[in-house]
């Protein structure tokens, strides 16, 4: 499927389904992933090529494995999760790769949480962000504008479970996280790698490899910060809720229950 715009409304109404191809002339097409769908942005060249011919001249991409297993704690929801990821692989780390989240943690997330990783997976250097269909999948999709027919449920619950990547499959390289050591998390400095926890401090020159040192300075200087400052404290001017990110009505109620009151 080619899609001309990756919005709400898209999975809202289910046309993303399990086992589908998507591309989008939008990076952040990966945000498809969550449905167990192989979705990916491309360039404008490409959309042409798809119009045309259907098909996409493409490298064949490794598959790293990203498990995060356990319990996360308060305060910490599914965007602390993957800009932790993105902080400890780097912003770089997959390049070439088609990212697949797996694990108790993944699997207990909602949909609209599933989709804030899979999207991220872009600033993490993949090219593709995946989460294996599963019930919680299935129940969002049932009763939405697309879904299969009720005639047709139990057809389009075969081949989707059939997507879903073997117990025994094998991957080029396996990653895994404590769900219980990931803290809530901010962003510090110009891209997503440049992350700590909110009780943490930002790095110091010294602490960091030589290529690290002109993008951390740049970022001090344009954030306003200091080398090893502490980020509790910090005061915030404006904060934004929204983009493909976080804009589902799950996460402003989460805002709109934090700010009741005050």
């Amino acid at each position: 499927m080619l899609l001309f715009s990756t919005t709400t409304m898209t999975w809202s109404m289910t046309m993303t389904q399990p086992g589908m191809t998507i591309c989008c002339g939008d990076s952040h097409t990966s945000t498809h992933g969550a449905f167990g769908a192989i979705a990916f942005g491309i360039g404008t060249s490409q959309v042409r090529d798809v119009l045309a011919t259907q098909t996409l001249a493409m490298e064949r991409l490794k598959v790293r494995r990203i498990e995060v297993k356990g319990t996360l704690g308060p305060g910490v929801y599914a965007k602390d999760v993957i800009l932790h990821i993105i902080r400890m692989l780097g912003v770089n780390g997959g390049m070439g790769y088609a990212y697949e989240f797996a694990g108790s943690t993944i699997e207990a997330m909602s949909m609209e949480e599933r989709m804030t990783v899979c999207n991220m997976s872009i600033e993490g250097g993949a090219r593709v962000g995946y989460i294996n269909p599963d019930q919680t999948t299935f129940e969002y999709i049932k009763g939405r504008p697309y879904a299969p027919a009720e005639e047709r449920w139990g057809d389009a619950i075969s081949y989707w479970e059939g997507v879903a990547s073997d117990e025994d499959a094998s991957y080029d390289d396996v990653v895994t996280f404590d769900a219980a050591e990931i803290p809530p998390t901010v962003t510090w400095g110009i891209n997503p790698g440049q992350a700590v926890g909110v009780d943490q401090r930002i790095p110091k020159a010294s602490e960091l490899e030589e290529g690290e040192l002109g993008t951390h300075e740049e970022a001090l200087r344009y954030m306003g910060l200091e080398d090893g400052q502490a980020i509790a404290g910090v005061p915030i001017q404006v904060a934004f809720i929204g983009s493909c990110t976080n804009s589902r009505l799950s996460d402003l109620r989460e805002v709109a229950a934090y700010v009741r009151g005050r």
